[in-house]
């Protein structure tokens, strides 16, 4: 037979563990390419009229890279803008190139519209009005459907559970004293 003591070390750890398990967790990180993509601009100058856009859910982290299509006959830089505001410029990039990733968070939780707006220079095919421009844009996010289902977990703060520790304690001892009489 078991002895008192033993079950209440087994339920004791058995709840830590299960708190520990509970315990608030954060999103997951993770990086989603979208592209290829070309976007046909009006030829009027050198920033493109048109934008390359996506829906992104996160919880607050938000970094964005793009990498210019090697197809590209000149330069190349790109306005990342997050709702519609710009929060970042790439250089101008040569064909096949990647900007490196600008943080254009935190954001708030939900769904953000990432968007890319090509500007061209005088270079290559380039003659003073940029035609196109395309490539592939990688976003790093939190998923939120990670964060959600651990959001559903409830989880024993601290003191609750040292106080969940303790009665578990002084019940267990009770018990192995009466056993013991």
């Amino acid at each position: 037979m078991r002895s008192p003591l033993r079950r209440l070390l087994q339920t004791t750890l058995g709840v830590v563990a299960i708190c520990l398990m509970a315990a608030p967790s954060y999103g997951q990180v993770v990086t989603t390419t979208f592209g290829p993509f070309t976007v046909d601009c009006t030829p009027s100058g050198q920033l493109c009229d048109n934008t390359f856009s996506q829906s992104i859910g996160t919880i607050s982290t938000l970094r964005v890279q793009y990498n210019a299509s090697v197809g590209h006959c000149s330069n190349v830089a790109v306005h990342i803008l997050v709702d519609g505001v710009e929060r970042a410029v790439t250089g101008f990039l040569t064909p096949g190139q990647a900007s490196g990733f600008f943080d254009v968070g935190p954001v708030s939780s939900g769904f953000h519209t990432v968007a890319l707006r090509g500007e061209g220079t005088v270079s290559g095919c380039n003659m003073g009005n940029l035609v196109n421009w395309g490539g592939t844009m990688d976003v790093v996010h939190e998923s939120a459907v990670v964060a959600a289902a651990a959001a559903a977990v409830p989880a024993l703060s601290p003191p609750a559970l040292a106080v969940l520790s303790a009665a578990l304690l002084v019940v267990g001892t009770a018990a192995f004293r009466r056993r013991k009489s």
